[in-house]
C-alpha cells in the first residue's frame, strides 16, 4: 500500500519538476535575447525619421489659369475712351475710290443700262463700266453675276459726291452722301449711319421701326437726346426713289 503511495506522488512530482524547469530555461532564454538586443542597438542606432510635407494636388479650372504677369500689368489697363482717343484716325475704305484715279485705258461713255447688259453677256468679274453726263462722272462696278452693283458719282475734279449700292434688279440698299449713310431692306429704310466728328472712325446710329417710328438711338458722343441729331423724322419717305428722288439709274 506504502510503494502505491509512493509511485503516485512520483507521478505527480516529474510533471511539476519539468514544467518548473522549463519556465526557468525560458527566462534565461529571455533574458539573454534582451541583453543581445540592447547590445546591438547601441552600436547601430536607428535612423531618425523626418517629417515629409504632404502637398496637395492642385487643379486649375479654365477660369483659375494663372494668366501671365504682363497681362495684369498696371501700366496697360487703358480705359476703353482713352483708347479710342489714343487710335489713329484710319478710316475703312470705301467700295468705289474716294477720288478717281486716270485709267490709261478709255472708256466709252455707257449708260447704267447698257453697260449692266454687256457685263452680263461678257462674264468676267468685276466689271466696270462708266457714264459721262450733265459734267458729272458715273462709274459702275458689277462685283458678279449675283451683284452687288456699285455707283460711285463724282465732280469735274475727281472727287467722290456719294456711293450707291444696288442689287440686279435695281433695288437699292445703301445711299452715302456726305457724312450720311441710307440703309434699305427690301426697299424700306430701316437705319442711318451719320460721320458727324473729326474723327471719321465715329458714328451715330439711328434705328427705325416696321411702323416708321424711331426706335434706338446710339451716339458716339453721348448726348440729352441722341435721336434729335438724325436726319430721319417721322412721316418722311421710307423708300429710296422718294425719299432721294431724281436717280434715273435706280428709279423709272
Amino acid at each position: 500500500m506504502q510503494k502505491k503511495d509512493n509511485f503516485k506522488t512520483a507521478l505527480w512530482f516529474i510533471p511539476f519538476v519539468a514544467v518548473l524547469l522549463a519556465g526557468v530555461f525560458l527566462f534565461a532564454y529571455m533574458l539573454v535575447v534582451r541583453v543581445l538586443h540592447k547590445s546591438t542597438t547601441s552600436k547601430h542606432p536607428a535612423p531618425v525619421q523626418t517629417a515629409v510635407p504632404i502637398v496637395p494636388v492642385s487643379r486649375f479650372t479654365e477660369e483659375e489659369k494663372v494668366v501671365p504677369p504682363e497681362v495684369l500689368a498696371d501700366d496697360q489697363e487703358v480705359s476703353s475712351d482713352q483708347a479710342q482717343l489714343d487710335q489713329p484716325e484710319v478710316c475703312a475704305a470705301t467700295v468705289v475710290p474716294t477720288k478717281i484715279q486716270k485709267s490709261r485705258r478709255r472708256m466709252a461713255s455707257t449708260p447704267y443700262e447698257q453697260g449692266l447688259l454687256r457685263c452680263k453677256k461678257q462674264g468676267i468679274f468685276p466689271c466696270a463700266w462708266e457714264d459721262k453726263k450733265d459734267g458729272m462722272l458715273k462709274q459702275y462696278w458689277l462685283m458678279s453675276a449675283q451683284g452687288p452693283v456699285t455707283r460711285g458719282v463724282y465732280d469735274q475734279t475727281g472727287n467722290l459726291l456719294s456711293e450707291t449700292i444696288a442689287t440686279l434688279a435695281g433695288t437699292v440698299t445703301s445711299h452715302t452722301e456726305q457724312d450720311v449713310t441710307w440703309y434699305f431692306e427690301a426697299g424700306v429704310l430701316v437705319k442711318i449711319r451719320t460721320t458727324p466728328y473729326d474723327n471719321c472712325n465715329f458714328h451715330d446710329w439711328f434705328f427705325i421701326r416696321e411702323d416708321g417710328k424711331q426706335d434706338v438711338c446710339q451716339c458716339a458722343y453721348t448726348t440729352e437726346d441722341c435721336c434729335a441729331r438724325s436726319p430721319y423724322h417721322e412721316g418722311m419717305a421710307r423708300d429710296f426713289c422718294t425719299l432721294l428722288g431724281g436717280d434715273k439709274d435706280f428709279c423709272k
